[in-house]
């Protein structure tokens, strides 16, 4: 957006009036004229949302043809029916117009799929029964989105006119086009087709039910109607209706009532848009909205639609500011800029008042318009330290803005906590195995270090640098990163209790998607927990929770993986559990999680509760823009959105996205949640398991007899799969710290590395894994982290007298040679060259053993696929089940392992226990090539081996593996 003296904010419906210039700093009063149509507009398009939403998801001919006349040209299809004969889309214009010209845009993402359109005929008709032809393509393939002057096909007509516009194809094919615009030869008439009534022959499997593009005012009158008496009835109850209202009302009554059956849509529209007028003034009056401003946000969706690279500087697009909408519920409001300061062009993201009211953080990144498309971000120097999103903090009035973070890094959704300090989103994380205070002041030193990826995706032109929790001063000072995860963590906020409530994306030994839930850890960084979700599937993404006020529920966004944040409302109640379809209550049950059942045309984001059921929302029928596409820079707008009761418009921009609602007042604040860890003290911490059978069904008493304690490097480069480390193209890095005692009651409690990305294995008296933890846990520096089982239910209680406690905590005993840096041809090879090799290779004169081939270059491969439950198909199983079964790993019923098990000596070479310990590390993690992603993060690795020796019994090395060399990848 532009500076100018003014702008027009042109809405749907033609309107305008005088808004806000960007970075003008004065208030503009929007005249009540203007504001009373907008609200008209608005009210409209609610209607034809809930229209569609009364259709409960049915898919029909008409609601995939609206998509044909919907206004949203994107060089894909915008219908589509199916293979048939001479396969029609038509539209009604609701009355004999004249006609200037038709404008046709095919998709144009294949030539082959816009090859089929080239020999429409283009049909008029005043009654849909009579049909006449005006135009036969010649036969041409034609386009539209993704030409360069992005014009449809123009049919011009001479003296027509009609009722019934008419696409059709010959002969038996698919109809498939984007957009189809009627123009009329009236003066000032514009495109009569858009959001008119349509239908079409047929449906497909590549159908999709659109917005409805005619409202039905009948039904909608009664259902506002409805509304309306409950309103009035509550706000009767609080004694905030006006003896106006209330004869108003009874009007409404009595002209509903005698209304005929056969009343023309007109008059029930005009009855409908005057009852919304009355709705609103009940609906504003709730005791909840107790504030007369909202903080919100102007900006546009960044240009990569990806729920990792939304927050990305070098993808974002320009306009937009924090504003504040005053006197919202009058008929005049006022809108005022309050970043007035800032230099354009620019982005703003995700703001946080102060709970005083009186501050306001958000981030901002400068806008460089060739930026997105360079082809090299991995390197820094290319990328201007103000392209990322920076921390900033302002007064409520705009003055006094100042920047917080600094350096080559994205941070932004910074969030006030009780104490003082901030908590943070920060790609600043840096490459260390152990995360602390003093790898976060490197980032500070240096203000270019390199970054650590996503494991499933990526390149030099996409790097998907990983974000995570970091808390720092008021002043910007004293930056600590309070979590060590691997991989990302998104849209934190404070929960009423003071903990940090957020998502993040946990993948540890299982498929990418959909795993991306919901946690909590107090602000120093302990005790992160799972709140909801870590195997739930639908919704994908457990996106912005908030704390609704006075409640132990939380709302959240349900949202897609490939897509930015929006889609459907969901209120969850952690008291009835964490996964599943129990806790969670869909508030806006018509909208399907998006991806994983669907993509809706009306997306719902940035709740802010006020109750369980009221809500401030972003709310807009924008077209669900996937991977690759590119969103609507307008598309979202402000609404009041009640649970019982639908929509109430707030503010929209007919430009430009107004996001992120916030009450302009001050709120309670939470509890402090006392800082516990010892920040300058040992880098270590205990854990304390009650009982490893809690949770592992069918595990006898007595079964387990060790844990394997297993770090998580994060991924050091952006390219998927480079190397490749494992059988899955995403694996996570592992580094095989090694085993601790669990004792005859099943607890255990020993040392560990703080600021480290964790998981365990139970392990059998063979050393054999019994579970895998399929998520990961840390430790801060002095803290007990104590749990009561192995995926337990969190309502247990722990024994009482634990055996593990009358000792003290147990260090890790370390485990063979290429466990630690984790290294298949370090760990299991040396065991194949001093007694397999010899016979297993390509110059062996047995023809069964050379086909068995053991030798350097082969044995890996030969390896994971032996047998019929090869280790190949045993690891990509559990990867796609997405969650561990006690007794299944990996080892434990594969072939190869029971060939082991059959054969302890083959042809005079005896199976040692050093030799099973190696298969048996490098099996039950995944049989893996490697736990590193490049030679320095290997030395890092290694390094701290001595770095933590105090917490680690090592082993001396079998004298069959002290001399071998040390090999190469």
């Amino acid at each position: 957006m532009k500076n100018k003296q003014s702008i027009i904010m042109a809405l749907a419906a033609g309107l305008a009036f005088w808004t806000q210039g960007l970075f003008g700093g004065s208030v503009q009063r929007i005249p009540s004229a203007e504001w009373n149509a907008w609200l008209e507009d608005e009210w409209l398009k609610i209607a034809r949302y809930e229209a569609e939403d009364a259709q409960s998801g049915e898919l029909t001919p008409a609601s995939d043809a609206a998509g044909g006349c919907d206004g949203i040209i994107n060089g894909r299809w915008g219908f589509h029916t199916d293979r048939e004969k001479e396969p029609w889309w038509q539209v009604d214009l609701g009355a004999v117009h004249p006609l200037a010209r038709v404008g046709i845009w095919n998709r144009s993402d294949s030539e082959s799929c816009a090859r089929r359109a080239s020999g429409f005929r283009l049909l008029l008709s005043d009654d849909g029964d009579e049909w006449r032809e005006v135009y036969r393509h010649p036969g041409e393939v034609f386009y539209g989105y993704h030409m360069p002057d992005r014009r449809p096909l123009t049919i011009r007509l001479k003296n027509q006119s009609a009722r019934y516009v008419r696409v059709q194809l010959p002969g038996e094919q698919f109809l498939h086009l984007d957009e189809v615009q009627v123009i009329g030869a009236a003066r000032g008439a514009g495109n009569l087709a858009l959001n008119r009534p349509s239908d079409q022959s047929s449906v497909s499997k590549w159908s999709t039910r659109k917005a409805v593009s005619a409202t039905d005012f009948r039904l909608s009158l009664d259902s506002l109607f409805q509304r309306a008496q409950g309103l009035a009835t509550a706000r009767r109850a609080e004694g905030r209706i006006s003896p106006a209202q209330q004869r108003t009302l009874a009007d409404f009554v009595k002209r509903i009532g005698v209304l005929k059956e056969d009343a023309p849509e007109t008059l029930r529209k005009a009855l409908y848009l005057e009852l919304r007028g009355l709705v609103r003034d009940l609906a504003l009056a709730d005791p909840l909205l107790d504030f007369d401003a909202i903080l919100l946000t102007k900006r546009v969706p960044g240009s990569f639609n990806h729920m990792s690279d939304q927050y990305y500087g070098w993808w974002s697009r320009p306009g937009g500011g924090i504003y504040a909408l005053r006197d919202f519920k009058g008929d005049s409001p006022a809108l005022e800029c309050l970043s007035g300061a800032f230099p354009e062009p620019g982005s703003f993201l995700r703001p946080d008042l102060s709970h005083d009211g009186k501050k306001v953080l958000f981030a901002w990144c400068r806008h460089y318009p060739k930026l997105s498309a360079e082809k090299d971000k991995l390197n820094k120097a290319n990328v201007p330290e103000d392209a990322f999103y920076h921390v900033y903090e302002m007064n409520v009035d705009g003055s006094n803005p100042r920047r917080l973070t600094k350096g080559k890094y994205d941070n932004f959704d910074a969030r006030y906590l009780s104490d003082g300090r901030i908590v943070f989103l920060s790609t600043r994380r840096g490459q260390a195995l152990q995360v602390t205070r003093e790898t976060a002041a490197r980032s500070l030193e240096c203000p270019d270090l390199p970054d650590v990826y996503v494991r499933c995706g990526g390149d030099e032109r996409r790097p998907v640098a990983v974000y995570t929790l970091h808390t720092m001063n008021a002043d910007g000072g004293d930056l600590t990163p309070i979590s060590p995860f691997e991989m990302f963590e998104w849209e934190p906020s404070i929960a009423n209790d003071g903990t940090v409530i957020y998502a993040r994306w946990d993948y540890v030994d299982r498929d990418n998607m959909p795993y991306m839930s919901l946690w909590s850890m107090n602000p120093d960084g302990t005790n992160a927990r799972l709140v909801y979700g870590n195997h739930t599937k639908a919704p994908h993404c457990v996106f912005e929770p908030r704390s609704v006020p006075g409640s132990s529920k939380i709302v959240f966004t349900a949202s897609g993986h490939h897509a930015q944040t929006m889609g459907s409302l969901v209120l969850l109640d952690p008291a009835k559990g964490v996964e599943g379809d129990e806790p969670v209550e869909r508030l806006t049950p018509t909208v399907p999680f998006p991806e994983i059942e669907g993509w809706a045309a009306a997306q719902f984001a940035n709740p802010w509760p006020l109750s369980e059921r009221l809500h401030l929302v972003s709310w807009g029928v924008e077209e669900s823009v996937k991977q690759g596409g590119l969103r609507a820079p307008n598309g979202m707008g402000l609404c009041l959105f009640d649970a019982d009761g639908g929509l109430e418009p707030i503010y929209r921009d007919a430009e430009i996205s107004s996001m992120y609602p916030i009450p302009l007042r001050a709120r309670t604040k939470p509890p402090v949640v006392p800082d516990t860890v010892d920040w300058e003290g040992p880098q270590e911490g205990c854990f304390l398991v009650a009982d490893v059978y809690r949770g592992m069904k069918g595990v006898p008493k007595g079964a387990v007899k060790a844990l394997r304690v297993v770090a998580v490097p994060a991924k050091t480069q952006p390219w998927m799969n480079k190397p490749s480390i494992g059988l899955t193209r995403d694996d996570p890095g592992k580094v095989a710290l090694g085993t601790v005692p669990v004792e005859a009651d099943g607890s255990a409690w020993f040392r560990a590395p703080s600021g480290v990305s964790l998981f365990f294995q139970a392990l059998d008296e063979d050393g054999l894994a019994v579970q895998t933890m399929r998520s990961a846990t840390h430790l801060q520096p002095g803290q007990t982290l104590a749990c009561v089982g192995c995926h337990e239910e969190r309502t247990q209680t722990p024994p009482a007298e634990l055996l593990a406690m009358a000792r003290e905590p147990s260090k890790i005993a370390v485990g063979p040679e290429g466990s630690w840096p984790f290294r298949y041809d370090r760990l299991v090879q040396p065991v194949l060259d001093s007694q397999c090799v010899r016979c297993h290779n390509p110059q062996s004169d047995d023809a069964l053993a050379a086909a068995f081939d053991l030798s350097p270059e082969k044995s890996y491969e030969t390896l994971v696929d032996f047998g019929e439950e090869s280790l190949r198909k045993r690891v990509l199983e559990g990867y796609r089940r997405g969650f561990s079964i006690a007794g299944d790993t990996p080892a434990r019923g594969g072939s190869l392992w029971a060939w082991l098990e059959k054969h302890p000596e083959h042809h005079g070479v005896r199976f040692t226990k050093d030799a099973r310990e190696r298969f048996i590390v490098w099996m039950d993690l995944y049989a893996q090539r490697a736990g590193c992603f490049d030679e320095e993060q290997e030395k890092r690795v290694a390094a701290l081996r001595l770095k933590w020796a105090d917490l680690l019994i090592e082993r001396k090395l079998q004298p069959h593996v002290a001399t071998l060399a040390s090999g190469s990848r």
